[in-house]
Formats: C-alpha cells, sequence, structure tokens
C-alpha cells in the first residue's frame, strides 16, 4: 500500500526544493547537483509526457470549439502548469547550483565563465516577460 507521500511523488513529478540552498550553504556540492538533477530529470519526464505521449491529444482537439470540446484547452493548461510548478523552479535551482560550485572552487562570478551563455539565457527571459506585458 502506497503512503500519502509517494502518491503526492507519482502526481506531482518535481517540486522545487530548499534543500538545494541548505545544501549549497553547508559545502555539500555534489549532494545539491545531485538533487537538482533529479528534480530536472523528473521534472523533464512530466514534460515528455505532455509533449511526446499526450500531444496527439491537443493535434486532435486544437480545432474544436472550446465550448463544445475544451480538451486542447485542457491540455495546454497541464503542459504550462508543469512548465511553470516544475520545470522553471528546476532549471533555476541547476543555475544555483552551478553558480555555488562556481563562486567556491573559483571564488569569481559564473558570468567569467558562461558570459555569452548567460546573456542568450537572459534574452529567452526578458523575450518572456516582454510578451508578457504586451
Amino acid at each position: 500500500m502506497q503512503t500519502d507521500k509517494e502518491q503526492k511523488n507519482e502526481s506531482i513529478p518535481s517540486e522545487p526544493t530548499h534543500e538545494i540552498n541548505t545544501l549549497l550553504n553547508q559545502g555539500l556540492f555534489q549532494d545539491a547537483f545531485l538533487q537538482a538533477k533529479k528534480e530536472m530529470e523528473k521534472s523533464l519526464d512530466f514534460l515528455h509526457y505532455w509533449l511526446i505521449e499526450n500531444y496527439d491529444m491537443y493535434e486532435k482537439h486544437k480545432d474544436d470549439d472550446p465550448e463544445v470540446d475544451d480538451s486542447a484547452g485542457i491540455w495546454f493548461d497541464g503542459f504550462v502548469n508543469s512548465s511553470t510548478a516544475n520545470l522553471f523552479p528546476s532549471m533555476n535551482n541547476l543555475i544555483q547550483v552551478i553558480t555555488g560550485i562556481i563562486k567556491n572552487v573559483d571564488s569569481v562570478a559564473p558570468s567569467n565563465y558562461y558570459d555569452a551563455e548567460l546573456e542568450d539565457i537572459r534574452d529567452t527571459i526578458n523575450e518572456l516577460l516582454l510578451d508578457e506585458d504586451e
């Protein structure tokens, strides 16, 4: 028989955690990385469900009148919710781990190593935020 916690873990593939910050503050960078990796894998698996295993539901109903059948809208809401509730926080945690490791090992800002890549990430995020303003 499954416990409530086990059932919850099946329905929510990954949850953002403060555990990573605690591990980083304790200097446990390998453990923090493993936790961030696990969260990313769970998040990507959940998105895989929406995009690969369940995308045909969206395709089948995308032209339907939402007043009659809103399956496409339900699919879209599930995709967005899995991105915002799981994937984006997991990505942020991984970036925090990489930042923490670089600062600890070399005492410099990660931008010294990842300037172009971080600018690309910033540009992508700014694009998302600009869309929000429209």
